[in-house]
């Protein structure tokens, strides 16, 4: 890591904020269901259905001066609508009823998860101390360090579960406090560092001194950072050259800090970027390099950034690397 204190002469030469390509609000993942079962597909039929009877009951009052014929049309009409109406209700209160019990069964059971996981994670630690295992051969010890790892991904797997069930029954809470978001990075980098090194990676830290400190839940900037950052890492390409450079810039004009990260590895097909968001998404690319990953790493990132006022997007060319971008506000108070 080679982290380099940039001044307010060197800002432009660095990151420049003007020439930044804009922010864009990336579709939302919306479940797919069979067409006659969508609401919007009932409600358009009712729509349609609604036309074609005024017209119709037109036509027949023009054609048919018996008022018996003209009521009997208008009731049939009214019959079939009211039916449609109803079918529109049961299938909105079904998908509600369907969402709410996926919700709330994804909470239950990652909080069920949670206990036995940690209890792993203490006797893996106990096994992990160096007097513990002075009598093991290296085979034994390198079992409990594949236990440890696997335990940690799947304590991993329960918190972006607990955070997408949160974030769908909106009840994320953020809690923010003054952070000092250049050390926060550092940091990360530092944690990361052991990692990046086993793949062969170097990183570069840059930022402006006149960031000042930020109200942010700093646990929860924290995830979206170190997602991002590790997803540099791990998409690396097989070169002898792999980089990954991060800066924060602040221009007080716009009275935002913006956070970059760039990597010269795999990058995101064009086909899939639309999708990059979405739950449980990852890229063709990214699946034939046989790395572990749910998916759910940036939706939840953008739905943590959104919660601050904030915003995040990407810049990215298949084979060449890919640069994610977060923009959060300053207060006024923080200042």
């Amino acid at each position: 890591m080679h982290p380099d204190n940039k001044n307010s002469h060197q800002k432009n030469n660095h990151l420049n904020v003007n020439h930044l390509p804009s922010s864009s609000k990336l579709p939302a993942e919306v479940e797919k269901h069979k067409f006659w079962e969508n609401p919007s597909f009932l409600f358009v039929c009712m729509g349609v259905l609604t036309i074609v009877a005024m017209i119709g009951t037109y036509f027949i009052a023009q054609r048919y001066d018996d008022p018996m014929i003209v009521i009997g049309s208008i009731s049939l009409v009214t019959s079939i609508t009211t039916l449609i109406g109803g079918l529109v209700i049961k299938t909105i209160d079904q998908l509600a009823k369907a969402n709410r019990m996926k919700t709330e069964f994804v909470s239950i059971a990652s909080h069920q998860l949670r206990t036995p996981l940690s209890i792993i994670k203490w006797y893996v630690e106990f096994l992990s101390q160096k007097e513990r295992q002075k009598n093991m051969d290296p085979k034994e010890i390198n079992y409990i360090k594949t236990i440890a790892d696997s335990n940690q991904r799947m304590i991993k797997l329960v918190n972006d579960l607990l955070d997408i069930s949160r974030i769908e029954g909106g009840r994320m809470q953020v809690q923010p406090q003054k952070t000092n978001i250049v050390e926060l990075c550092q940091n990360i980098i530092k944690e990361n560092q052991p990692y990046a090194e086993t793949k062969k990676v170097k990183i570069s830290f840059k930022y402006d001194q006149s960031i000042p400190l930020l109200m942010i839940d700093s646990k929860r900037i924290n995830i979206v950072i170190d997602n991002l950052i590790t997803n540099a890492i791990k998409y690396s390409k097989e070169n002898n050259d792999k980089q990954i450079s991060i800066e924060l810039s602040h221009k007080e004009k716009s009275n935002k800090i913006l956070f970059s990260i760039s990597d010269n590895g795999v990058g995101i097909p064009d086909k899939d970027q639309k999708k990059i968001f979405r739950k449980f998404f990852r890229a063709n690319n990214t699946l034939k390099l046989q790395t572990s990953g749910t998916g759910l790493g940036l939706f939840i990132a953008k739905a943590i950034v959104e919660s601050h006022k904030g915003s995040i997007w990407f810049v990215s060319k298949e084979g060449q690397g890919t640069t994610f971008y977060i923009q959060l506000p300053i207060h006024k108070k923080n200042k």
